[in-house]
């Protein structure tokens, strides 16, 4: 069996085929290491040995190397409580909210409102961007209630997800089937996939158990309570889908 090789530079071991130290770069073959874009080195001839101030042994220098790139991340990162900016497809510059400190009910919060505010303003490639982010934070909470589940729907739904936005839906149909919320976000899935006659099934649903759902005074119905009545007016087609939600 080959015996182990280790960098003469650094002390790490090696591969049998390895031509310069993965720690290091130290060469092996007297070459110097490619970058990307130059012209070939020359060949070199016999490799000269780098000598190191007296009492400077070798492994010092990955170490100095470390400590000079943790340094650099402190200084560069951005200072505690500042959001960095984002530039995005639709022409703006917005800052991406600071989300580090707060607890995973505020961060599913903090991002649904921020992706309906973009979503009303017509700023697609901005809900685009934050929405795999609030996806992630439902994500913390799950098993998610049905108004979480709701809230993940509509962000779904304005970013695009349709197929995602009606999965949810009939999650929330199929322990409920005339829950309110459900029927009204699987109304809008459908309408926005372009399926008008599931749409208007949907609505007509909608409309007959409404009062009866209502009696129900469900704590997610209070919540979403401008929600409905918005689902209300455009399951009697008197509008178009507009989402909206009281806190």
């Amino acid at each position: 069996m080959a015996s182990a090789r280790f960098c003469e530079q650094c002390g790490s071991p090696l591969s049998a085929t390895a031509r310069f130290c993965p720690n290091c770069g130290f060469s092996l073959t007297g070459a110097a290491p490619a970058v990307a874009g130059s012209s070939p080195a020359p060949v070199a001839g016999p490799r000269a040995t780098t000598s190191l101030p007296a009492g400077l042994t070798p492994w010092v220098l990955p170490v100095v190397a470390i400590i000079a790139i943790v340094g650099y991340a402190i200084v560069s990162r951005p200072a505690a409580g500042t959001s960095p900016a984002v530039a995005t497809g639709d022409g703006a510059t917005i800052l991406a909210p600071d989300i580090s400190s707060l607890s995973p009910d505020e961060r599913v919060d903090r991002l649904f409102n921020r992706i309906m505010s973009l979503a009303s303003a017509g700023k697609d490639d901005s809900v685009a961007f934050f929405a795999p982010m609030a996806v992630n934070s439902f994500a913390a909470l799950m098993p998610l209630n049905v108004h979480r589940r709701y809230d993940l729907g509509l962000v779904l739904l304005v970013s695009g997800e349709t197929a995602g936005a009606r999965a949810q839906a009939d999650t929330i149909l199929s322990s409920s089937p005339t829950h309110l919320l459900g029927l009204a976000l699987a109304m809008r899935a459908a309408n926005a996939s372009g399926n008008t006659a599931e749409g208007k099934r949907l609505a007509t649903k909608f409309t007959s158990v409404l009062a009866a759902e209502r009696a129900k005074g469900l704590p997610e119905y209070a919540d979403h309570a401008p929600d409905i009545t918005d689902a209300i007016e455009e399951a009697a087609g008197r509008r178009k889908s507009a989402i909206s939600r009281a806190k």
